[in-house]
């Protein structure tokens, strides 16, 4: 359970202003009644989950490139020995 009293204290004993510490207090009991907020587990999934996204992205374009060069390459000795012949 959150002790937004407590946590009132604490700004006022920082030097906030008493109506500033309660409306702090306010916003962050708010946002822990409606959830508003990430656990370090769910960031971490999320951020898990994106550096696979973009591993594929990344071997993706890596492929893609390599095949590129692959057809370039293949053009290119195609142009020498039609030259040569």
């Amino acid at each position: 359970m959150l002790d937004t009293h407590a946590i009132a204290r604490q700004l006022t004993a920082a030097g906030i202003d008493p109506a500033h510490a309660d409306a702090i207090t306010d916003v962050v009991r708010q946002a822990a009644d409606h959830g508003d907020y990430v656990t370090r587990a769910e960031l971490r999934a999320d951020l898990a989950a994106l550096e696979n996204r973009l591993i594929k992205w990344m071997i993706g374009i890596a492929v893609t490139v390599a095949g590129i060069a692959v057809a370039a390459g293949t053009a290119f000795l195609v142009a020498i020995l039609r030259g040569l012949g």
